[in-house]
C-alpha cells in the first residue's frame, strides 16, 4: 500500500531567491525559486556547469548560500540541513578507503549518534534494515571498493536513508553504470517513491524526462523553467537552457532529444 502523501501539510522543500557559490565564483547559481511537495519525484536537468551539484551542496549545507532561504519540511535550513539525504556523484568518493559497506551506512547516522558516541545494537539494526531496503544486506561485510558501480550507489542511498530522512537528493545516480545496474537502482528508487520519499534526481538523461518525473526543474545558473513535464520539456525552454536548437521526437513511449549547440 502506497504511503505517498497527496495532501501535504507543508512543502518538503521550499527554496526562495537562492544564490550560492564557491570561492572565486560567489554566485554560481542565483535567483533560484521552487517548491516541492512531500512525495514528489523531481528531475533536475541542465547542461554541464549549470549548477546542479552546487544547488545540492547548498541545500545540504556543504557550501554557504549568500542570499535567499531554504526551508526543509517547514523548518529553516540552518536547523534542518541534516533532514536531507544526499547521494553525491560517483567520482567524488574515495573507494579505496578501508571501510565495510555496513560502516559506510553507519556514517549516515552520525547526527543520531552524536559525534563521539559508539553505535549501539539498535543503530546497527537500523543500518541492516536500510541495507535490506536497497537489496544490499548480503554485502554488508564487503569493503566498499569491492562492489560494482550500481551496488555502490545503492549503498550510498542506504547511507542517506540511515539519517531517517524523507527527502533524497541524488546527483547523477545512473551515470557510468551498465543497463542491469541502472535497472536495479531504478527498482530501489521506485520502491522509495511509493513509500512516500521525496526525491530530486539530477540527470543528463532526457529520454525519460516526460514519463518518470512528477515535475522537472530546468536549471542553468538560474531556474529556466519548473513544473509539470509537459510545461517544462519544450523546444524553447530546452534551447534556453542548453543553447542552440533542440528537437524533440516521440517514438512510441520513447522521447528522443536532438541538440545542435552550434545552431
Amino acid at each position: 500500500m502506497s504511503t505517498k502523501q497527496t495532501t501535504p501539510h507543508c512543502p518538503a522543500l521550499r527554496v526562495e531567491n537562492l544564490a550560492a557559490g564557491y570561492q572565486g565564483v560567489r554566485n554560481a547559481i542565483h535567483d533560484v525559486n521552487f517548491t516541492i511537495s512531500p512525495g514528489e519525484r523531481v528531475g533536475l536537468l541542465g547542461p554541464n556547469g549549470a549548477g546542479k551539484s552546487t544547488l545540492f551542496k547548498a541545500l545540504v549545507g556543504l557550501i554557504p548560500h549568500h542570499q535567499g532561504s531554504i526551508s526543509v519540511n517547514g523548518e529553516d535550513c540552518r536547523s534542518s540541513h541534516n533532514l536531507i539525504g544526499y547521494v553525491p556523484q560517483y567520482d567524488n568518493i574515495d573507494w579505496t578507503f578501508p571501510v565495510t559497506v555496513r560502516d559506510v551506512v553507519m556514517m549516515g547516522r552520525v547526527r543520531l549518534l552524536g559525534l563521539f558516541a559508539w553505535p549501539t545494537p539498535r543503530h546497527w539494526r537500523a543500518v541492516d534494515a536500510m541495507l535490506d531496503r536497497v537489496g544490499m544486506a548480503d554485502f554488508r561485510q564487503r569493503q566498499i571498493g569491492q562492489l560494482s558501480g550500481g551496488q555502490r550507489r545503492r549503498v550510498f542511498i542506504a547511507r542517506a536513508l540511515a539519517q531517517e530522512t524523507n527527502i533524497l537528493l541524488l546527483d547523477e545516480p545512473f551515470s557510468g553504470v551498465d543497463v542491469k545496474a541502472e535497472q536495479e537502482i531504478t527498482m530501489v528508487l521506485e520502491r522509495l517513491y511509493h513509500e512516500g520519499i521525496t526525491m530530486v534526481i539530477a540527470t543528463h538523461d532526457l529520454s525519460n524526462a516526460t514519463t518518470y518525473y512528477d515535475k522537472l526543474l530546468l536549471l542553468n545558473q538560474t531556474v529556466i523553467a519548473y513544473g509539470e513535464p509537459d510545461i517544462v520539456f519544450t523546444p524553447d525552454t530546452l534551447a534556453t537552457a542548453y543553447g542552440g536548437r533542440i528537437g524533440i521526437f516521440h517514438e512510441g513511449r520513447e522521447t528522443i532529444v536532438v541538440a545542435d549547440e552550434h545552431g
